[in-house]
């Protein structure tokens, strides 16, 4: 049997394979029950899903989190959960007491439930209103078709920007309502044990919690309404661009366009005739109330002037495309926009400035009737309305050439419209850089401040920083070429500089709206302040100007001060003047002791002056051999002036205890003396050199000792008695 098992058992490696097999299917087995477990699982109705179920708090003490899973519900569990809370605050309001603090609450947190209603009502009122009535995109347009869907969808981007504002004042609103909520949660906290506090609070806090539902409610409206027109926008645009590159020639559409292209010539040249004989009524009328109302009926046409040629440009423009479409004209130009549009923005903001400065005349006019003062608020009105309608038509007309630019590229082809791109991305460029320029960024007196004005501003510093640096280097080179003197044209020099620089402070005053009839008022108010806490430094400026002026000391003068300050002027400023001492040390004087204390000025009138420098030789020094000595180191001094006049002297003072006492009297520019030097130092050295040369002693002080010689004293001895 052992034999006959052994013999029909199958070999190791079948059995292997046998056992590989059998945990494959196993494997395989496993993986498509697992597999088939999830896809039962996930199978609808099989796995039943949480029910919803709405949270009714206590209306007299709310929990401050009861709300916070109401913005991640659907609209029909929101609408499920407030009717739960409008019939639970309906019952629980019949207990209320009848206090007037309750009872008012109670009708706002009834008013709260109706505001969410209406917020659900008006969201069904804009899904049915049409974002884009009347649009068509036809296949094979023309122009006039292409301008009409263009003009609609133009007034649903307006009306898409004025949700996107309203979104955004929502979203702000919604911050403000849950931080005036979590005030109301400290506030709630912190009542004490009075019943009828806690009540109040309570109910108040509830009532925090409803509006601000009712604020998230307004706020995803508005979100959904603004998602669904731009998405609808963005289709439109598709469409547009679609009919722009399908465009066909209209003959129909080019007549039509070149008779209201002359109809708006006639328009232009009438409102021309009016707005000069109104201009003519106002410089010929005495009456200001008059005058006035003729300045504003003129602003209006001048508007009105500018509204007809920017329609008449659109009209060029898309005269301009139909006529590329034409198989049979020739080449065709790009009509430009550029200069109109810069003309155009010029007017408005001119037309705000006048419009500006006419409404604080009239509003200075406070004893007017209130009839009178709404004519005048009527024309502000129309003027206003037409700088509107103006901003609207450069859009219009930037969009109207980015058209025209595409059409040309597409009949005329990439390389023959290089230099129409080119101008056209300049202008986009420019267009750029002017709403960011215009961006306003505060106001003074009324005037907006904008980055232009900033940028004009700082470019008439710069200049006059850059004029007056030119005017000093053109002076300078004047004295460089002793053309003129280095004191005068300093001085010239100083008093331009600040002139320039008043002048262009005074500029910059006016463009950020500064009233030069203030300027009075300013005047005397630094009057006041002078005389209170600015009267050193208005002294000192005062001084500056008579030093400018008057000129007792200039640049460059040797001078030397009641204080012992010895050294030269380097600089003459408004407050100070900064003079250089010999050890190299600025010290900057005020202005006011300069005028005020004694001040000796060694470079007046005459630069040249004389000194005395003292030194002593032996007694047995031959006089006439010392003069000779002592004049010849003078004369190689450089700074030594000499001259019929003024002659280099050796004069014996006194007779010394060891010397013969002389003094050196020489006459020296002092325009020549380095500033970090002393002359007389030159002087020692030289008459050292010239006394080793011609072997005169400079002797050491001398004593004389007398010696006297006396016999020994006699020695006195005393007896001792025993």
């Amino acid at each position: 049997m052992v034999g006959t098992s052994h013999l029909f058992s199958p070999p190791p490696a079948q059995r292997w394979r046998r056992l590989l097999r059998r945990c494959a299917f196993a494997w395989l087995g496993f993986t498509f029950t697992l597999f088939s477990t999830l896809a039962i699982a996930q199978l609808p109705g099989l796995d039943k899903p949480t029910q919803f179920q709405p949270e009714v708090p206590d209306f007299s003490a709310p929990a401050a989190d009861w709300w916070t899973q109401w913005p991640e519900l659907s609209l029909q569990e929101r609408q499920q959960w407030l009717q739960a809370l409008e019939e639970g605050w309906r019952e629980w309001s019949k207990r209320l007491p009848p206090s007037a603090p309750l009872q008012e609450l109670a009708q706002e947190i009834d008013n709260s439930f109706t505001n969410i209603q209406a917020t659900w009502d008006k969201a069904q009122e804009y899904q049915q209103i049409a974002l884009l009535p009347g649009i068509e995109f036809p296949e094979n347009p023309n122009v006039d078709q292409w301008a009409q869907a263009d003009a609609i969808l133009a007034r649903a981007r307006k009306r898409s920007l004025s949700v996107k504002l309203e979104t955004r004042k929502l979203d702000q609103a919604t911050k403000q309502s849950l931080g005036k909520l979590r005030q109301q949660v400290t506030v709630f906290r912190g009542v004490g044990d009075d019943e009828g506090e806690a009540m109040v609070a309570g109910l108040t806090l509830f009532l925090a919690e409803m509006q601000h539902l009712n604020t998230i409610e307004r706020l995803a409206v508005t979100t959904q309404q603004l998602e669904a027109w731009q998405e609808e926008i963005e289709l439109a645009n598709v469409q547009l661009t679609r009919m722009l590159a399908e465009l066909t020639f209209s003959a129909a559409s080019g007549d039509r366009l070149e008779r209201e292209i002359e109809t708006r010539d006639g328009e232009i040249g009438t409102l021309v005739e009016r707005r000069n004989k109104l201009q003519s009524a106002v410089l010929l009328s005495s009456d200001s109330a008059a005058a006035a109302e003729n300045e504003l009926a003129a602003l209006e046409l001048e508007v009105q002037e500018t509204e007809l040629r920017l329609e008449k440009r659109k009209r060029e423009i898309l005269l301009s495309i139909n006529s590329a479409l034409d198989p049979e004209t020739g080449d065709q130009s790009l009509v430009p926009i550029r200069d109109l549009v810069a003309a155009a923005r010029t007017v408005v903001d001119q037309t705000l400035r006048e419009l500006n400065l006419r409404q604080r005349q009239i509003a200075s006019w406070a004893s007017e009737e209130p009839r009178a003062m709404s004519r005048w608020w009527e024309y502000f009105e129309k003027v206003s309305g037409g700088i509107a309608r103006i901003d609207d038509l450069i859009k219009d007309l930037e969009r109207y050439q980015t058209a025209q630019l595409a059409v040309f590229k597409q009949r005329k082809g990439w390389w023959a419209t290089v230099r129409e791109r080119a101008a056209y991305f300049s202008n986009v460029a420019y267009s750029r850089w002017r709403r960011l320029a215009d961006y306003q960024l505060f106001t003074i007196s009324q005037t907006p401040i904008t980055l232009r004005v900033v940028a004009r501003i700082l470019f008439v510093l710069i200049s006059a920083w850059l004029l007056s640096n030119l005017i000093r280097r053109f002076l300078n080179r004047l004295v460089r070429r002793k053309k003129a003197a280095e004191s005068s044209m300093y001085n010239l020099g100083r008093v331009l500089h600040y002139s320039i620089i008043a002048i262009a402070l005074l500029v910059a005053l006016i463009m950020l709206g500064l009233d030069t009839s203030k300027l009075a008022l300013v005047a005397g108010a630094l009057s006041v302040g002078i005389g209170f806490g600015l009267q050193a430094i208005f002294s000192n400026f005062i001084s500056g100007l008579i030093l400018l002026f008057e000129q007792p000391l200039r640049v460059g003068d040797l001078v030397e001060l009641e204080s012992g300050v010895f050294g030269r002027i380097r600089d003459i400023n408004v407050r100070s003047t900064r003079i250089t001492t010999r050890d190299n040390i600025d010290i900057l004087v005020p202005n006011s002791e300069l005028v005020a204390n004694q001040v000796i000025n060694h470079t007046l009138d005459d630069p040249v002056r004389r000194i005395h420098v003292p030194f002593g030789v032996g007694y047995d020094s031959d006089p006439d051999l010392v003069r000779e000595a002592a004049i010849q180191a003078a004369e190689r001094v450089p700074i030594t002036h000499t001259d019929w006049r003024r002659k280099t002297e050796v004069w014996l003072m006194e007779f010394g205890d060891s010397a013969l006492n002389f003094e050196l009297v020489v006459w020296i520019n002092s325009n020549m003396v380095s500033p970090l030097g002393d002359p007389r130092a030159l002087y020692n050295l030289e008459l050292l050199r010239a006394f080793g040369e011609h072997g005169i002693e400079v002797p050491f002080p001398q004593r004389d000792l007398h010696l006297r010689s006396w016999d020994t004293p006699l020695v006195v001895t005393r007896q001792v008695k025993k």
